[in-house]
């Protein structure tokens, strides 16, 4: 049950990030060209990318596969190129926009990366003894749907409110 849990996290980490940035991806593709890591020729293919590679970590830890260490090997490196790129720009700062203005998940990026790698090196190790089926990552994938659309909500709410009172 623990490791069901920890791929429902993963999950949502990757799937909210992938989300926050559609819903801002203006904002996402300045950040990006803050990252200064390419020319501008080149730029506008990276934030695609990046959402792609979020997508795709978020359905191949929701689908029923298991091809062993190999998914959390991929993303731990995703997610230490991102640290280590987040610390380039901004040192260890307290926020950034990698989850769109004012996200609850934009705070602490760089403790916030360590605690999704830390879960990433313990998920395989827990015993993997729960049957996924498609069915059930069905299931999964509405929860995290739902729960990343309440999030989203929230932060539109926040930034309404913040709006009001200036």
């Amino acid at each position: 049950m623990i490791r069901f849990v920890l791929d429902i996290i993963v999950v949502f980490i990757f799937f909210s990030s992938f989300v926050a940035k559609v819903i801002s991806f203006e904002n996402f593709k300045y950040e990006v060209r803050a990252y200064r890591i390419m020319n501008l020729s080149h730029l506008s293919v990276l934030p695609l990318l990046i959402l792609c590679a979020e997508l795709g970590l978020s359905t191949l830890f929701l689908l029923p596969i298991q091809i062993g260490f190999y998914k959390e090997l991929i993303g731990i490196i995703f997610l230490i190129v991102l640290t280590l790129l987040t610390i380039r720009k901004d040192g260890f700062s307290k926020e950034c926009s990698c989850y769109g203005k004012n996200h609850l998940l934009s705070s602490f990026p760089i403790q916030r990366n360590i605690i999704f790698i830390l879960i990433l090196l313990v998920s395989p190790f827990v015993h993997h003894p729960y049957v996924f089926e498609w069915q059930r990552a069905f299931l999964v994938f509405i929860i995290v749907v739902l729960i990343t659309l309440i999030f989203e909500n929230i932060r539109v709410f926040q930034e309404v409110k913040r709006g009001a009172k200036v």
